[in-house]
């Protein structure tokens, strides 16, 4: 979220820069950031800034509070407001000129979006999303023409970009879309998982994109050896490496359970002519994810929309409900560090569904959609 709204002020600042100019005799600095502390009394304002880092910020009696409604980036339709109104979670764009080295920095303008506001956009961002949002896997791109084919269930899908598309990519260690960074349609890659905001074409095999998300995932299906409650950490055993993994959950990981019942469906839908030996559930995401290739439970991979919905619909596991030698399936970031990753979706009793296809741990998780376009859902 952090990142369009980064974004949005940008350009909210390019489209109207004489609104906000500093004196000629000084530079423009702008620093964004979520507010921390507000001390109204001494004029001054901390941010936590994009870049993580904290930011003092003094006004001035010149100095310009604006506070823009949700939506708008005309500052004619902002609303001048006191320093002394704004609260910790409150967003904040400061254009400011440095003073000296480690001293507060004197801003000529701040704009505002309250927390209020925030929680309003995210709210449209869901909305729009769960609306006009596609989830794939990437089976192929051509650089020419700038456009990407995804598999979204059973269909596959022509991703068409524009000038005005805007990328980002998740972090290697998170699948929040606050930590995703900007991005180009270079960075996609075959293989990758693919969230899409645009309109789709009459019978839905193109999809004009507004927004692209992309980011490199992998899906492990893997046996539990030990359990850490006190940091959410489990110690795995890959069972397509056959190596030793730790996997971290957090508060942002998704853990279902499949009820006994369901899992013996599963396992008789994806067990019908597997043909897959004991190293085809490889935990690295490729362009079969999604169920493209011939043969075996990836040709019947395309039934993971479905089955994505399914899993949806199960109630929230807690991490009390594992204990070791449990057999789970389990998407995560790729990790900075190979031996250990971040669960992004978590799924148990998944015992009958390996023993009857191994494939079926990257057909099922590589349908099971990620957060939207950004903690939105992430997003």
């Amino acid at each position: 979220m952090k990142v369009l709204q980064t974004v949005a002020f940008a350009t909210l600042a390019a489209l109207c820069p004489g609104a906000f100019a500093l004196p000629q005799t000084a530079p423009a600095i702008v620093v964004a950031g979520t507010v921390t502390a507000v001390d109204a009394a001494n004029n001054q304002v901390t941010l936590k800034t994009d870049k993580g880092e904290m930011a003092a910020i003094v006004t001035t009696p010149k100095t310009l509070v604006l506070h823009m409604p949700p939506g708008e980036s005309d500052p004619k339709k902002g609303n001048k407001v006191l320093l002394s109104s704004l609260e910790p979670g409150d967003r904040v764009v400061a254009f400011v000129r440095q003073i000296t080295a480690g001293q507060p920095m004197q801003a000529s303008s701040l704009i505002v979006r309250t927390r209020a506001d925030l929680a309003e956009l995210q709210q449209k961002d869901q909305d729009e999303w769960k609306k006009r949002g596609t989830t794939g896997t990437v089976t192929a791109t051509d650089a020419a023409a700038k456009t990407a084919t995804i598999k979204a269930g059973q269909k596959t899908i022509t991703v068409q970009p524009s000038d005005k598309t805007v990328y980002h990519r998740y972090s290697l260690d998170s699948a929040r879309f606050s930590d995703a960074k900007a991005s180009s349609f270079d960075e996609i890659h075959t293989g990758d998982q693919m969230r899409v905001l645009g309109d789709k074409n009459e019978d839905g095999s193109v999809i004009k994109a507004e927004k692209i998300v992309s980011g490199s995932f992998r899906q492990i299906a893997a046996t539990i050896t030990s359990i850490d409650a006190s940091t959410g950490e489990l110690k795995v055993k890959d069972l397509a490496t056959k190596k030793p993994l730790i996997i971290r959950v957090s508060a942002d990981s998704t853990m279902k359970k499949l009820p006994d019942q369901a899992a013996r469906m599963l396992a008789r839908r994806y067990g019908q002519g597997a043909g897959g030996g004991a190293g085809a559930g490889d935990g690295q995401v490729d362009g079969r994810a999604a169920g493209g290739g011939a043969g075996g439970g990836r040709g019947r991979g395309g039934r993971g929309g479905d089955v994505g919905q399914m899993l949806d619909s199960l109630p929230a596991m807690p991490l009390a409900e594992l204990k070791a030698g449990d057999a789970i399936m389990v998407s995560t970031t790729q990790g900075t560090d190979p031996g250990r990753v971040t669960a992004i979706m978590l799924l148990a009793g998944v015992e009958p569904l390996l023993t009857a296809s191994p494939n079926a741990v990257r057909d099922i998780m590589s349908g099971w959609n990620l957060g939207g376009g950004g903690d939105t859902g992430a997003q």
